[in-house]
């Protein structure tokens, strides 16, 4: 089955992954949405999301 992860990048450097819970298009806007606000308050505002598919 196919996930599809994205990594955390900060100052060019993966700092963590994370994966939604479901693969709904709509589902993921939201989950990427509401962790880019979470993740800005964390590392800053240097964070980048790069989406990848594992099979």
């Amino acid at each position: 089955m196919m996930k599809i992860v994205f990594d955390v990048a900060v100052d060019g450097k993966v700092k963590e992954t994370i994966q939604p819970n479901d693969l709904r298009l709509k589902d993921i806007h939201n989950f990427v949405q509401a962790q880019s606000t979470a993740l800005i308050e964390k590392y800053g505002s240097n964070v980048y999301l790069n989406r990848r598919v594992i099979y």
